[in-house]
């Protein structure tokens, strides 16, 4: 069974009336009741003080999973972290970078071989952030060849143009005769790219965490894969 998959981008909303934050983030093929909710590493349960969790049903089998921060003030800034759990012990885990005066989210997926990483700021222009690059498929990681040949999958979408890089273990992905990069129109998707990263004859020095970034003039998004031999 797969790792439980983030449906869109985690939110975070402010209601001014109540001066309540409310954490959000879509999961699909997470067992709700499992969730486990972090202030920098340390764990907070419902009904901790301010920290009251919850779910929410949705259509397809997806739940909005969510912690809301009662009366917040600066004390309460910090990186919360909420992991998700499939039924069989599969985690992904999403992270909200909460500051006074800017708002960030980021979400992760910790897995064998693939994750999911970005960073949006609530101070930007929110009709902006909408138009940041997204990605709308879980990244794939296939063997061609009988193994001779790793290929990452990517699919993005932007509405203008878009420029991507790669990095390997955080430093700039360098291309040579065995690491190619290439794009290609996604005839599925009108705005859709495929961006592919292939490797070829793997070897153990192979191994890394992989990510690409993708900006427009709207905005950046990031997914990060660990790519591990068995």
């Amino acid at each position: 069974m797969s790792p439980p998959a983030i449906q869109g981008q985690p939110k975070i909303r402010h209601d001014e009336q109540t001066n309540s934050v409310f954490l959000e983030v879509s999961v699909l093929g997470a067992e709700a009741t499992k969730t486990k909710w972090y202030l920098e590493e340390k764990e907070i349960a419902s009904g901790t003080g301010a920290y009251r969790m919850s779910t929410q049903e949705q259509e397809g089998g997806k739940k909005l999973i969510i912690c809301e921060i009662k009366n917040y003030d600066k004390s309460m800034q910090g990186t919360y972290k909420a992991v998700f759990f499939s039924p069989d012990g599969k985690e992904n885990y999403a992270t909200f970078t909460v500051k006074s005066g800017s708002i960030q989210t980021g979400d992760g997926e910790k897995c064998h071989h693939s994750g999911t990483n970005f960073e949006l700021c609530k101070s930007l222009d929110p009709e902006r952030l909408k138009n940041a690059p997204e990605f709308y498929e879980k990244p794939k990681i296939t063997q061609k060849d009988g193994g001779k040949v790793i290929q990452i999958k990517i699919r993005v979408k932007s509405h203008i143009e878009m420029k991507a890089e790669w990095f390997k273990d955080e430093s700039p992905l360098k291309t040579d005769n065995r690491i190619k990069l290439s794009t290609e129109k996604d005839s599925s998707e009108p705005d859709g790219t495929i961006l592919l990263l292939e490797i070829n004859d793997p070897t153990k020095e192979d191994q890394a965490k992989y990510k690409c970034v993708v900006k427009n003039g709207e905005g950046r998004n990031e997914q990060s894969l660990n790519l591990v031999f068995d």
